[in-house]
């Protein structure tokens, strides 16, 4: 960054030692002007040597020359009659004769090129002295100079502030829309500020202490400084202030933080920035709308749970508990779409494929082919669990970089990068609780109306060569699918609700499979289940399943470290090993067998009918249900990872085994969604819509990153979060009809949060949560199963009858394999109009 020159010394009244000048001491009649009863030796004394280097060069005559020439020109001039003043008047443009004389000219552009000049001015400002002098400084020309600078520099400035209203201001047609917020940069506004207005923004950028190159921050200061003078000329200079108001906004700001925010030029005044939030609103409103007619969307929806307070409370003005329902819309740019066909090859499709259910065979056979590639991927977890233990150093292994170590390929994974983010637009929630079958109705109408599609004829347009994807819980999807089939005679399309496809969420459904691990496997204090895992970690609120506060997150937690607490003992017991770092001596592909081996004996369902084969002499129940803990859990996390890592292949591959573990578990629920999943990918779908399915309605990315892949339904529980914490709304006037004006907004809100926080440097405050390590937990459980001896065969070791784990999948399995499972599901679809309770009393009649 280019500066101007040193602003200070035209102003500094300092000796040139850097001394502040002394009192004046003057006998009577003696005058202050010093400097003129100097000699000329006196002169050159006073003139450091730096000033002489720099005014002079190598061919320069020496001081005396100097002033025996100035002498003799002040003598000529005297002679003449013109005094200094007229000559250096003449010499600067005096009158028109002197501007038009070439001697002049040239001698005139000479002087006001000359490197000279400035120390000239300044010893005119600050006339110099002997470094050991007493008397008191000549005043020489400060005061002319002085007021010469400030009118100057004020005249400049007035200009510059001029010439930078129009990079400051903001239309108001534009102001709220996402493209100009995130345009308006500091950075980029101190380069335009650097051309605009040069030197306010050097003086300011000098006065902070910094030279050239110095700290962005200083930039920021300066930019923001220039933006609240400019503000004060006109309101209508507040790009910067309309961007700090809405951040503020958002981040807690109160009114009258606001108040005196504005009063200092620094935001825009309350009520813009309210009224801007609705605009903000409309416009994302119409932004989606726009975008749904150029790519495929899907939406979810939730219930949402927001306390309203009143601060006096009268009949008509109580405090409640509010119970609505939230909505978002997402879409991906780079998403194909959908043919115009798709919507009739739909009601094709799923009119013949009711004709031809899936039977127990089928649900067979896809387990069958599935298993194989579901256990490379077992196979690489229990490896994981080797390679990531401390002991056994795996950034010292020789081996490291072997491909056998790496993870295998994923089976169908979804693409990532920038251009493959999704993008999220909240609707408005609205005051109907998602509680029955009525509300859901009124629910696919209010979201409709929001998207625009209100009168009879845009709802049929859309209903016969649109789709509509709806993602939620269970219990949405559920009631969702019920309306379907209450509606099955309807009169037109759009209320048979014709164009819809309806897709449970993966998040719900990771809890439904760890609660169901959690009922299976808690056990008691004393043996050696989950519940004796909770007490020896001290995890508390983990003996009872919960379906609020952070239970799942604490269980999941729990559920990884006794699983790698688990596979390091049976590393240790079937490698022959006192340590794992003793298996650093092992090759790659030693490793690798070894890790079959442990799936193979200690995690997988031959494994276990190979146990209950025995006979009761030979059989080591603790050993079984270790066996069967491995291989549940293993299913879990491996349908963890795909899911973080967007494999939908492997997902896929997992569905026939989870529909074995919830029917053997009695989750009725999730059994008959898997199921109606597997019949819409195998029969009822035409292909666009499976691949649409797969890629765009089991998974979202907002981020584009590797890794960062979430379930739809959990993307909707962030943006509750949002609602509700983030980005929540306070105050005696926060009704329902406020929420659904703000929440389409939050969308822009975010951008705007995320881009001046990086401009700031404080985006990864408060962004994320450090997870305190581990490994101590698991050390501590691995000690307590390798001092048990649970891991080593022991043939006769029997458990209490109600320690005996059963094996759901197992269980599950038979159901099906005897065909009363799919029987009562192909019931349950033949009835136009069945309650939902009929799968739940079927499916508890096969028990």
């Amino acid at each position: 960054m280019d500066t101007a020159h040193d602003f200070d010394n035209i102003f500094d009244t300092r000796d040139i030692d850097g001394n502040e000048p002394d009192e004046p001491e003057l006998s009577d009649g003696e005058t202050n002007e010093i400097f003129l009863q100097d000699t000329p030796e006196d002169l050159d004394d006073n003139i450091s040597d730096d000033e002489l280097d720099e005014d002079t060069d190598a061919q320069a005559p020496t001081s005396s020359q100097l002033s025996s020439k100035v002498r003799h020109i002040l003598d000529e001039m005297d002679r003449t009659n013109l005094k200094l003043a007229d000559f250096l008047n003449g010499l600067s443009w005096g009158d028109q004769a002197c501007t038009q004389d070439a001697k002049i000219r040239t001698e005139q552009t000479i002087l006001l090129h000359s490197q000279q000049l400035h120390s000239i001015l300044q010893r005119w400002a600050v006339p110099p002295r002997m470094s050991r002098s007493k008397k008191r400084r000549a005043e020489g020309a400060s005061p002319i100079v002085n007021a010469f600078s400030i009118d100057y520099v004020r005249n400049t400035m007035h200009k510059e502030l001029s010439d930078a209203a129009k990079p400051l201001s903001s239309p108001a047609s534009m102001d709220v829309r996402v493209e100009t917020l995130t345009e308006t940069s500091f950075e980029g506004m101190a380069n335009t500020l650097q051309d605009t207005a040069p030197l306010l923004f050097n003086l300011l950028y000098s006065l902070t202490g910094q030279t050239a190159g110095g700290p962005k921050k200083t930039e920021m200061i300066v930019v923001m400084i220039i933006a609240m003078i400019s503000y004060t000329r006109s309101h209508h200079r507040n790009r910067l202030q309309k961007l700090l108001s809405l951040y503020f906004k958002f981040k807690g700001l109160s009114a009258k933080g606001f108040d005196s925010l504005h009063a200092m030029a620094l935001t825009m005044s309350h009520k813009w920035t309210s009224n801007a939030v609705e605009r903000i609103s409309e416009q994302c409103m119409e932004e989606v709308r726009a975008l749904m007619k150029l790519y495929p969307w899907t939406i979810s929806y939730d219930n949402v749970n927001i306390p309203f307070r009143v601060f006096s409370q009268r009949l008509d003005n109580q405090g409640e508990h509010g119970n609505g329902t939230a909505g978002t819309i997402y879409m991906k740019p780079k998403a194909r779409p959908l043919s115009i066909a798709a919507n009739a090859d739909l009601k094709n499709m799923r009119a013949a494929g009711m004709k031809t259910p899936l039977s127990s065979l089928d649900i067979m056979d896809l387990a069958q082919t599935s298993y194989p590639r579901v256990e490379k991927f077992m196979v690489y977890r229990v490896l994981q669990c080797l390679l990531d233990s401390p002991d056994f150093n795996r950034k010292t292994y020789f081996g490291r970089n072997n491909p056998l170590l790496q993870p295998p390929p994923p089976l169908k994974p979804l693409p990532t990068g920038p251009d493959h983010a999704a993008l999220q637009f909240l609707l408005g929630t609205v005051n109907i609780a998602e509680a029955s079958y009525e509300d859901n109705a009124r629910l696919i109408n209010e979201w409709f109306n929001q998207l625009g599609i209100m009168d009879p004829e845009q709802r049929k347009q859309f209903s016969t060569s649109n789709l509509a994807f709806w993602i939620g819980d269970q219990l949405t999807v559920e009631r969702l699918r019920g309306i379907f089939k209450f509606r099955a005679e309807d009169e037109n399309s759009f209320e048979r609700l014709d164009f819809s496809v309806f897709i449970f969420g993966w998040f719900h459904l990771q809890m439904a499979f760890a609660n169901s691990l959690h009922k299976q496997y808690l056990g008691t204090s004393k043996s050696r289940g989950l519940k004796q895992a909770f007490q020896l970690l001290e995890k508390k609120g983990l003996t009872k399943p919960q379906t609020k506060g952070p239970f799942f997150h604490d269980l999941d937690e729990a559920l990884h470290e006794v699983a790698e607490a688990h596979f390091r003992e049976d590393w240790r017991v079937l490698g022959r090993v006192n340590s794992l770092a003793d298996l650093r001596s092992s090759s790659p592909e030693e490793l690798l067998k070894l890790a079959e081996m442990i799936v193979r004996r200690r995690a997988s369902s031959d494994a276990i009918n190979s146990m209950d084969s025995k006979s009761p002499s030979h059989q080591d129940d603790q050993l079984r249900n270790l066996t069967l803990w491995n291989r549940d859990v293993l299913q879990y996390i491996v349908l963890d990872d795909a899911i973080q890592n967007g494999d939908v292949g492997l997902m896929e591959d997992m569905l026939p085994h989870l529909f074995f573990r919830f029917v053997g578990g009695g989750n009725n629920k999730y059994a008959g969604e898997i199921m109606e999943t597997l019949q819409g990918l195998h029969r009822e779908w035409p292909a666009e819509v499976k691949e649409f399915v797969r890629e765009h309605c089991w998974l979202v990315n907002t981020t584009g990153k590797p890794g960062m892949f979430c379930g739809v339904d959990k993307a909707q529980e962030h943006n509750i979060k949002e609602i509700k914490v983030t980005y929540r709304s306070e105050g005696p006037n926060i009704k329902w009809e406020y929420l659904k004006k703000l929440h389409p907004a939050i969308r822009t809100i975010r951008i705007v949060a995320v881009h001046v926080e990086k401009a700031f440097g404080t985006l990864s405050r408060g962004a994320k949560h450090t997870k305190p390590s581990r490994e101590k937990d698991i050390v501590k459980l691995q000690r307590s199963y390798q001092a048990s001896g649970y891991h080593n065969y022991k043939a006769g070791r029997k458990v209490k009858r109600k320690m005996l784990i059963p094996d759901y999948a197992t269980v599950g399995a038979t159901k099906v394999i005897t065909g009363k499972v799919i029987q009562c599901w192909k019931d349950l679809r033949s009835f136009e109009r069945a309650t939902t309770e009929v799968w739940d009393d079927l499916l508890d009649d096969t028990t």
